[in-house]
């Protein structure tokens, strides 16, 4: 399950927090700055899903986006939305 709180979107599995990314927002502006997700759950896409989950976020919110974490960097930019 992923879960959005105050500067971060969790995924939650069996109540452990098993992945996030975290950002910053400030006057307008969203930072990515580090995403991470448990080894046994690498390569299943939860990080992907987890910067996605973000990029949508800041765009209903209207925040422009940079993103001091490569993985969020190199998704955004894959992706279209940097």
């Amino acid at each position: 399950m992923y879960k959005l709180l105050d500067d971060k979107i969790v995924y939650l599995l069996d109540g452990l927090v098993k992945g996030e990314v975290c950002f910053k927002i400030k006057n307008g502006e969203a930072n990515i700055y580090y995403t991470y997700v448990d080894d046994d759950l690498r390569g299943k896409g939860i990080a992907g899903e987890l910067v996605k989950r973000a990029f949508d976020y800041f765009e209903k919110g209207g925040y422009k986006v940079k993103c001091s974490c490569s993985y969020a960097k190199n998704w955004g930019l894959n992706h279209g939305k940097l």
